[in-house]
């Protein structure tokens, strides 16, 4: 009953959501990145257990096509990635990039699009512990974002997004040793309409 409630209610104060073809919005937005180490060792694969825990900030711009519920966006957001890893004790590997996500977003509902894409991602920092590991790891990161946002009334947009690897960070990778970034982000945005 209280799911049903819920989404009577998003529908309802969705309904002033929707934007017209050819509208083009911009959105500042800021959130939490949850970064993971994933990958494959002598034909195991294998995901860490304990992700790194930081910002993403940024915009993406959006435009609205003559397709019915058909939407394009391309951002600008920096995002803090990378894992912890226990070992002898507890390290953090901090991976920091600019990513470059564009995305095709379907509108399922009024306010609520379902997103597919690809991100570039380009490397600025590298630690672990105090010290720079920028040779080990490569400068260039490229990722398939999967995900749901919602736009409020307000029109504030919650954006939920999981962002698997398609190649590997590591520069020693071969066929038995791969290692992935990937990342979960969770952001909240305001939407502002440039174009209408």
């Amino acid at each position: 009953m209280m799911a049903a409630m819920a989404l009577l209610c998003l529908t309802a104060n969705a309904q002033k959501a929707r934007h017209l073809p050819g509208d083009i919005t911009v959105q500042p937005m800021i959130g939490v990145s949850e970064g993971f180490l994933s990958g494959k060792y002598n034909n195991f694969s294998f995901r860490s257990d304990d992700p790194r825990t930081g910002l993403t900030i940024g915009a993406e711009g959006e435009y609205f096509t003559n397709t019915r519920n058909l939407s394009l966006t391309a951002g600008l957001l920096y995002t803090q990635e990378g894992w912890m890893a226990k070992g002898t004790g507890p390290q953090t590997t901090k991976l920091n990039f600019i990513n470059v996500p564009l995305m095709v977003n379907y509108y399922i509902l009024k306010g609520l699009a379902v997103k597919l894409g690809l991100q570039l991602g380009f490397r600025v920092s590298a630690t672990e512990g105090n010290e720079s590991v920028g040779d080990l790891y490569e400068s260039f990161n490229l990722g398939l974002p999967i995900g749901v946002s919602y736009e409020f009334k307000s029109p504030i947009t919650l954006d939920l997004r999981y962002i698997p690897a398609l190649t590997t960070i590591n520069k020693d990778a071969n066929s038995d040793w791969k290692m992935r970034t990937d990342v979960f982000t969770i952001t909240i945005g305001y939407k502002f309409e440039i174009i209408n």
